[in-house]
């Protein structure tokens, strides 16, 4: 076997298996999104709540205090009834006492159903906070999780980094810049198995002859097709440094 080939090999299968880490690393960042927003959803429910229960008792308070100013008026209605002497100027204050006390009973219903409202929405509001901060326990712990599994892949991510350096380093120079060429134009990918007289990466077929050559692992070959190294993954070597790595 060719010993820049089997480190070609190794080098994209580091590669290989990096590329996925950082697909999983990508994915932490919208997880966490995904799990605040799920938390602020359900916050904004119970903030909205809040909002309602502050307004209704702001609107009761209200509703007192003009229910207070009312009774106010119908007292120095009354203290002034006592001084008029027209009797048409007396049924006038008469019948604005009347109007204020249909008024006030009016203002004591609402206030009634307000304060209903009141100690409905008091109770939602307290089952709604437990279930709040129970809530933002749980983002909190799921966000550490998720922290601690990004620093699980960078630390394997920095494995795999160090790795591929002390395979580079066996490379000779000339072939390492055309693997490098070859792993920025075609998607990260400069070496492609060949099973079966098919590229697993182009998906297109080998001549049959430079199949048999590349199965006797003699000569660094290229895809005819795609311009990828090539190698055939049947070769027992080749099966050791899949088996080998797996876990990385």
């Amino acid at each position: 076997m060719l010993e820049q080939l089997k480190c070609l090999v190794q080098y994209q299968i580091l590669e290989d298996k990096k590329a996925k880490l950082v697909r999983s690393s990508e994915e932490t960042p919208r997880r966490i999104a995904e799990i605040e927003k799920e938390f602020k959803d359900f916050e904004s429910i119970y903030l909205g709540k809040k909002a309602e229960h502050e307004h209704a008792k702001s609107s009761h308070h209200s509703l007192e205090k003009e229910i207070s100013e009312l009774e106010d008026k119908i007292k120095r209605s009354k203290v002034r009834m006592s001084e008029i002497k027209n009797n048409k100027e007396y049924q006038a204050v008469l019948k604005e006492i009347g109007d204020q006390q249909k008024e006030i009973s009016e203002k004591e219903d609402s206030a009634l159903v307000l304060m209903e409202s009141i100690d409905h929405l008091g109770r939602e509001l307290k089952a709604l906070a437990k279930e709040v901060k129970q809530r933002k326990e749980k983002m909190e712990q799921d966000k550490q999780e998720l922290q601690r599994e990004a620093d699980k892949l960078r630390e394997r991510l920095d494995r795999l980094e160090n790795l591929q350096e002390k395979v580079r380093a066996r490379l000779e120079p000339d072939l390492w810049k055309r693997s490098e060429v070859l792993l920025q134009k075609q998607a990260g990918v400069a070496v492609a198995p060949v099973e079966g007289g098919i590229c697993q990466v182009c998906h297109l077929n080998i001549p049959p002859q430079k199949f048999i050559e590349l199965q006797r692992d003699e000569s660094l070959m290229q895809c005819p097709h795609c311009h990828r190294f090539i190698y055939w993954p049947g070769h027992e070597a080749y099966c050791v440094f899949e088996e080998g790595w797996e876990e990385l």
